[in-house]
């Protein structure tokens, strides 16, 4: 009788193959640097004290900082939420574990926490461009995640895969947010040494623009690869 492939060369344990997919390097860098954020900045809100805030509280507003909480803690489900959303091995061996997941990040994560960024902005100390490009993340992520999940609902899930992959990249926008206000604020600010407007002003736009429009171009350019992988037009 003639062999087939598969008798030829057996295939590895399911055990091993698995193995493999979960631990992969851009999991497991996701997670850590997700972790490390979580690290850095959640411990001062859990205190639930406006002088720990590391965003200046508006005392004239008495909601803004409940609002505030509200915002880090439904970003802060969309965050450990969208690592699972992006797991292929979590997807194809438990997809309602995905489904469940998926729920939590639109209605419990990403949604509200675009929606109380929008409700928080008047309130905030952000102004002029950096405003702006805040209120356009929020708008954007609300647009491509609602986008994502009704095509879901529809079983389109080409369309699905390719909204919520931009949803990824406009809530992990965060971690690029502050490294890239961070660099440039260092970078700058040897520049323009007696003006610390300007260096600000530099710096917000690095964070609140730039942040988001990187992870877009990212995610674009990743999709047009792996069309291009799988044999796919554009």
């Amino acid at each position: 009788m003639t062999q087939t492939p598969e008798l030829r060369r057996p295939l590895p344990p399911p055990e091993k193959s698995v193995r493999r997919r979960w631990f992969r390097p851009g999991m497991i860098l996701l997670g850590l640097l997700i972790a490390a954020f979580m690290i850095l900045y959640l411990p001062r809100y859990l205190t639930l004290d406006p002088g720990q805030s590391l965003i200046p509280v508006n005392e004239g507003f008495r909601l803004h900082y409940p609002l505030l909480i509200a915002h880090i803690a439904t970003g802060t489900i969309a965050l450990v939420t969208v690592c699972l959303q992006v797991s292929s091995w979590l997807r194809r061996r438990h997809p309602r574990v995905h489904r469940l997941s998926g729920r939590l990040y639109v209605f419990a994560g990403i949604g509200p926490s675009a929606v109380l960024s929008l409700a928080v902005m008047p309130f905030g100390i952000l102004t002029g461009l950096s405003a702006v490009g805040s209120s356009l993340w929020a708008v954007l992520t609300l647009g491509v995640t609602t986008a994502g999940y009704v095509a879901a609902r529809q079983r389109r899930w080409a369309d699905h895969r390719r909204f919520m992959l931009y949803s990824f990249g406009l809530a992990t926008s965060i971690l690029t947010g502050r490294a890239l206000f961070t660099g440039a604020w260092y970078a700058v600010a040897p520049i323009f040494p007696d003006s610390e407007t300007t260096v600000l002003t530099i710096a917000q736009f690095a964070g609140f623009w730039l942040n988001w429009i990187v992870n877009i171009a990212v995610v674009a350019w990743w999709l047009r690869r792996s069309g291009r992988k799988a044999g796919l037009p554009g």
